[in-house]
């Protein structure tokens, strides 16, 4: 009997009234919410009818459309009278979660994309009444109708008045909501606000077939609106287009693109690239592309379509990413997101593009449609998850110069499929505005920003491909060899212009003989025009004047032929001159690409010598403290230590600074004898304390003691600094990862060659072909410039040192050990 009035919680009827409200962002979300509940009972359609005046009412229900009205039917399952009192009836009820983790599904096989058991309060947001009419296949039909206002006035739940009875208004199995007294009325009025319905729409329901199985209609006033579809007429026009695959072990992305994407904006190139290109359908082209190591890593093929140009891409394993997140329930693995699938197009919104096509009148039109579909969206089963309209920070790598050819948000549209089956992991937050952020979501979004980074240098690399291929066709044409440097460019030119004085003076001799043989040829004409007869007197001057000419022939046909051939040459100078302009484009290039690298380390520089000094005057401070408290007789063995510790910290700095030092500053310091096995000891004791911390250990094995190189210190320094660094980086990944128990790298020393690797994974085999290729980084954003390997290879080519790496596969089936050679710097 005390039982019954124990003291316990109960939830006032407002609290519901309030969730209703702040569950859902805005009502076009709430009416989404609706057409998911239609999805989850196997629908196969949802019809949405809105009207705005006072005069209709559905037959059945018990609330007068006052102030507007809508209505959600479908063809789904319905709902018999215990579904509605434990689902409908019974706030949070998770029924739809449970399936979802116990992996099962409908009867018509989806996955149900509710699972909070709260969205069908999201329906206050639309208006103040709520019919429900539902009908199962064999059952009865039920009308379910209260209001919402009496949450509100109510002093408990079950007081709650709830209209619950059998009907017949509703003779075919699914279920019809009817809500009245909309709150927001104007969000269904006026042309403005059903355009922008029309769109909102558009981009929440899916646009692309290929990942909707369920159809929308939409009638407001008595007119329906026309939710946008993306046809394939429309894609047709991209000039170049992913396809993504995940299927939870594997990334896949595969590229294709039309011969117009490599065409460039001028029209004066335009016409270049016509002659050069377009002539043979980009044969000699295709070939030229080939001959790039980032485009084999790219697997670069001719498409086998006559829609595309070329045909590209890479696979990583999802293991093989930087930076994942572990599983939060299992931190031995990672957080796999769970298969998904996406396309992407990018479009050409030139004048050029437009008038190679004939689905859009006008170009304004054209650059209109695209623009407003532009975006790249996620989708859920066919419905939109918000993420913001630049969620891949598209606009942002743009404003990079080395990003300029990447992806633009404003000519990219597609999307990315997720299921409700396969990625139940990726939660969205309770108002359904994006995602939750959890390791998850995390390493989902590492995924996509992989793909973008791969699109950044693709692009580029196609971009840049065609300008290296207009340059070596103009060197052809100039008949120049490859190897001559821009010196011998200038000085050929040079010499050939040179040749034009001596030229000149041959013409101008030529010219005044002729001249004074012409005037003695006219008067002797204009003598034999009045002569009645040919008089011996006059005979004898046509002789003389004839015999003038005869010397001038015979110059003349040893002169023209000489100019002509200077005139040629002076044509192939003309070319010359355009690979002259080309190679200064390509060092002014190269210079702004290194420009960035120059200030960083003039920046490191300076920061080393002001940290020196931070660090002096740090040990000062500290040593000057502990001898005025040891004259004060204080023993405060906290403070000493504290002050024992800085004093350690100091030195360790001071010694950090001196191994940096030298290395900024070799180009200007002279070379010295290094015996190998004592350098890369001292060295190796320089990394211990710090690597030791993250169990990563150096060894070295010595098969020749005497090898000795003379070469600046600072400079060796500098090349062993760098892998360290890397092999670093990458085996305290696979530490966290539990891959390996302990981290190791290996020095191997056999004149003439130093031999270093790991026991990590190994390097990844996308970038196989472009190691030592400035800018390739397999690290995550911000953390590596892509220059570590690139910079060996400039320092030992400067020593007439190489490096490369051994074809020699570890157990993962990579390469992983590579091999300088120092015969350029041995001291014999």
């Amino acid at each position: 009997m005390g039982n019954v009035n124990k003291p316990h919680f109960d939830v006032h009827p407002s609290v519901v009234y309030q969730l209703g409200e702040s569950l859902i962002s805005d009502a076009v979300q709430a009416l989404i919410e609706l057409v998911k509940n239609c999805y989850d009972a196997d629908a196969t359609y949802a019809k949405i009818t809105i009207n705005t005046g006072d005069n209709q009412k559905v037959p059945g229900a018990i609330y007068r459309a006052h102030n507007g009205q809508i209505v959600v039917e479908d063809d789904g399952f319905g709902m018999d009278e215990e579904t509605i009192k434990s689902g409908w009836l019974l706030i949070s009820n998770r029924s739809k979660l449970a399936l979802k983790q116990s992996k099962e599904t409908t009867p018509g096989g989806r996955t149900p994309l509710g699972d909070k058991g709260l969205g069908r309060l999201g329906v206050q947001r639309l208006g103040e009444n709520l019919d429900v009419f539902t009908k199962t296949k064999d059952g009865p039909t039920y009308h379910l109708a209260f209001s919402w206002l009496d949450f509100a006035t109510a002093p408990s739940l079950k007081d709650v008045d709830i209209h619950f009875e059998r009907t017949s208004h509703l003779n075919k199995p699914g279920t019809k909501v009817v809500i009245s007294n909309l709150h927001e009325i104007e969000t269904w009025r006026g042309q403005q606000s059903l355009k922008k319905l029309e769109q909102e729409l558009s981009r929440m329901i899916s646009p692309y077939k290929q990942i909707r199985d369920f159809m929308v209609y939409v009638e407001v006033d008595g007119k329906s609106l026309e939710l946008i579809e993306i046809t394939d007429r429309v894609r047709d026009l991209a000039s170049i287009r992913y396809t993504l695959k995940f299927d939870g072990k594997e990334f896949t992305v595969f590229g294709r693109a039309r011969l117009d994407f490599f065409r460039p904006d001028r029209p004066s190139d335009a016409e270049e690239f016509a002659l050069l290109a377009e002539s043979d359908d980009g044969q000699r082209f295709f070939e030229f592309l080939k001959s790039y190591k980032l485009g084999q890593s790219y697997n670069l093929v001719r498409s086998s379509s006559k829609k595309w140009f070329v045909e590209f891409g890479y696979k990583r394993r999802f293991e093989d990413l930087d930076k994942l997140e572990p599983n939060p329930k299992n931190p031995k693995e990672l957080a796999n997101p769970g298969p998904f699938y996406g396309e992407i197009d990018s479009f050409d919104l030139g004048a050029t593009s437009y008038r190679q096509q004939s689905v859009f009148d006008t170009l304004n039109e054209y650059r209109r449609h695209i623009k407003q579909l532009s975006e790249i969206r996620v989708y859920r089963d066919g419905f939109e998850i918000r993420v913001g309209r630049d969620w891949l920070k598209l606009g942002a790598q743009w404003t990079s110069a080395r990003s300029y050819y990447g992806l633009k948000p404003d000519n990219t549209l597609g999307f990315i499929a997720l299921t409700a089956r396969d990625n139940m992991d990726l939660e969205e937050t309770t108002d359904r505005e994006g995602f939750k952020d959890t390791p998850y979501y995390r390493n989902f979004y590492a995924l996509l920003q992989d793909f973008r980074k791969f699109t950044e240098k693709a692009q580029e690399l196609f971009r840049r491909a065609w300008s290296d291929f207009k340059k070596k066709r103009n060197e052809e044409i100039a008949r120049l060899d490859s190897r001559k440097d821009v010196e011998d460019i200038s000085r050929t030119i040079k010499k050939g212009l040179a040749e034009a004085a001596s030229h000149h003076r041959s013409l101008e001799t030529f010219r005044a003989r002729l001249e004074v043989s012409f005037q003695k040829s006219k008067t002797v004409m204009n003598k034999l025009s009045v002569a009645t007869q040919v008089t011996p007197a006059l005979k004898s001057q046509v002789e003389e004047a004839f015999a003038s000419l005869e010397p001038l022939i015979k110059d003349a046909k040893e002169v023209i032929p000489r100019i002509e051939g200077y005139l040629h040459e002076l044509g192939t100078l003309k070319g010359m001159g355009q690979v002259l302009e080309d190679r200064v484009d390509s060092l002014r290039q190269q210079v702004d690409d290194m420009y960035e690298t120059v200030a960083l380390g003039l920046t490191a520089e300076a920061l080393s010598h002001e940290v020196f000094n931070i660090a002096d005057a740090l040990a000062k401070r500290a040593k000057s403290a502990q001898t005025r408290l040891r004259n004060k007789g204080i023993s405060d063995r906290t403070v000493l230590a504290f002050i024992e510790y800085v004093h350690s910290a100091v030195m360790t700095l001071r010694k950090q600074i001196s191994f940096l030092s030298p290395s900024l500053r070799y180009v200007r310091e002279k070379r010295n004898d290094i015996v190998l096995e004592d350098f890369l000891m001292e060295l190796e004791a320089f990394y211990r304390d710090r690597l030791q911390k993250n169990n990563i250990s150096i060894r070295i094995i010595t098969k020749n003691r005497s090898l000795m190189i003379r070469m600046n210190r600072g400079k060796m320094s500098q090349i062993i600094d760098n892998f360290v660094l890397n092999s670093e980086y990458w085996l305290k990944e696979d530490l966290k990862h539990e891959r390996i128990k302990a981290g190791e790298i290996i020095f191997e020393i056999d004149s003439p060659f130093i031999r270093i690797w790991d026991n990590g994974r190994g390097i990844d085999p996308s970038v196989e072909q472009t190691l030592f290729e400035p800018f390739i980084s397999m690290k995550g954003r911000g953390q590596g410039r892509g220059l570590g390997l690139f910079i060996v290879k400039q320092l030992l080519d400067s020593e007439g040192c190489h490096i490369g790496v051994v074809p020699e596969r570890n157990k993962s089936k990579r390469l992983y050990k590579f091999q300088m050679d120092l015969r350029g710097a041995i001291n014999e």
